[in-house]
């Protein structure tokens, strides 16, 4: 789409989030596709899902960039947190991170039974086929062969959210590294 197009792009979808909820900022980011207008958007739909004085989420946390100029645009999918207590924040990643296994492309997260059975169809939907966690960040890290998914990455920081208050840390903030393995 030529830049012009994006201009008049960007005033229609400021339009449809113009007072509604998160849900129309991830979709504007999801009708985005792989672009640099993805990344404008991303960054408003992250932040979308801060908790005033509980947990946090920097704009630029699963950010959609390049790694150069000319190159496709990717996303990093690294989920670092920030707190008081980064002993439960290494706790809640480590239970978070099966859960993270079975989020796809779509934002449906399943349990470990019914992604088996997606798993197992001809062509299933697309979820991370490895993660990681970094005891010294803390950061969990999921490998998505460098695509672009905006509902995956709401979900995964819903995911991680979950867990951090299950593990009793009720005050943190979500980024991403400038050091992640991008």
């Amino acid at each position: 789409m030529a830049d012009m197009e994006w201009e008049h792009a960007r005033d229609l979808f400021e339009q449809a989030v113009r007072g509604s909820g998160p849900q129309m900022l991830w979709r504007v980011v999801e009708a985005c596709g792989a672009t640099a207008e993805a990344a404008f958007w991303m960054r408003r739909a992250a932040a979308s899902e801060s908790e005033p004085g509980g947990i946090s989420v920097d704009p630029d946390v699963l950010r959609i960039g390049t790694s150069r100029p000319g190159s496709a645009f990717h996303q990093d999918f690294t989920i670092a947190v920030g707190s008081d207590d980064p002993a439960r924040a290494v706790a809640a990643l480590t239970a978070a991170k099966p859960r993270l296994m079975c989020v796809f492309e779509d934002g449906s997260e399943l349990s470990p039974e019914e992604a088996e059975d997606v798993w197992d169809d001809d062509r299933p939907p697309y979820s991370p086929s490895y993660a990681t966690v970094d005891t010294e960040v803390p950061c969990v890290r999921m490998d998505c062969k460098g695509g672009v998914f905006p509902q995956m990455a709401r979900t995964a920081l819903r995911v991680v959210a979950d867990e951090l208050r299950k593990a009793g840390v009720q005050r943190a903030r979500l980024f991403s590294p400038d050091c992640s393995n991008e």
